[in-house]
């Protein structure tokens, strides 16, 4: 009986040592973490740009990563602090309650600005970390060729052969020229789409493209990302970084066009970049960097 309590109480102190060691390091390495409890209470980090208050309801609205989110519990200092800063981006630990409903963590101290780098953690019931991603905010546009598609999803195939899939809600604008009003299996589209607070897609857009797109190589085997960078560049001028739970790297070559950054060297991580690919098949080069922040 006390050699089965003293395994159980060495295996409780693994998981405590493991837990602790996660925590030193996304405190240093200045990420937010997103835990899921036992009870299925996910704590997640939340940045957003204040849309409105409401002090009666000590609530407010935020837009996160494209999604229109609702925080409730706030006390009257934060309420007092969000409804003279509409329109800024501030962060805070919430619980999530809903698809886009959010409480506040009691004892959170809200701060202006955003770290635009968020860690997620999923705990198993016994409470022991099992899964780590990263997640990134950010957009991605390109066209591309309709692999599948439902009322509630849809992938599509990148230029680079890579398959996105996307969510579909009521907020997705679908093109009128759509039969049924969605895109069929097969056919050429144009794509928006943003990152969810998971590092998963929602497509903003689905539009149909002309003639002309079709002819033109240039659009066809090109895609826009707004996203993070994930280390600083090299000598390799090699760019690296995150879309939602997406990882990238690109070359650039001396026809890259720099946006606020002196030359390649100067672009330093966790910077929001602006990106431009050119393919080549699954080849892509850097044909335009802009730094977000500017």
């Amino acid at each position: 009986m006390k050699k089965s309590l003293l395994n159980q109480m060495r295996s409780l102190l693994i998981c405590i040592a493991g837990l602790c060691i996660m925590i030193f390091f996304a405190a240093c390495s200045g990420v937010a973490t997103t835990t899921t409890n036992a009870n299925g209470n996910q704590s997640v980090t939340l940045q957003g740009e204040v849309q409105s208050v409401n002090p009666s309801a000590h609530s407010a609205v935020f837009l996160a990563q494209g999604q229109t989110v609702t925080v409730s519990q706030l006390t009257d200092q934060q309420v007092a602090t969000l409804q003279s800063q509409i329109g800024k981006t501030f962060t805070l630990q919430v619980t999530k309650t809903g698809d886009t409903t959010y409480t506040i963590n009691v004892g959170t101290n809200i701060q202006e600005g955003a770290n635009p780098v968020a860690t997620s953690t999923t705990a198993s019931t016994n409470g022991q970390p099992t899964t780590t991603t990263t997640s990134y905010p950010g957009t991605i546009d390109f066209i591309g060729k309709v692999q599948s598609i439902n009322a509630n999803s849809i992938t599509v195939t990148m230029p680079n052969g890579d398959a996105l899939p996307m969510a579909l809600n009521t907020s997705t604008h679908r093109d009128d020229d759509f039969m049924n009003g969605q895109p069929n299996v097969g056919q050429m589209i144009k794509v928006e789409t943003y990152t969810n607070l998971d590092g998963s897609f929602t497509a903003k857009k689905l539009g149909s493209i002309s003639l002309e797109d079709q002819n033109n190589t240039f659009k066809i085997n090109s895609v826009d990302f707004e996203g993070v960078t994930t280390s600083a560049v090299g000598t390799d001028n090699v760019l690296h970084f995150n879309v939602g739970n997406k990882s990238y790297s690109y070359a650039m070559n001396t026809s890259t066009r720099l946006k606020h950054f002196m030359n390649p060297q100067s672009i330093v991580a966790n910077t929001p970049v602006d990106v431009e690919i050119r393919f080549n098949g699954s080849n892509g080069t850097v044909t335009q960097v802009e730094n977000n922040n500017n």
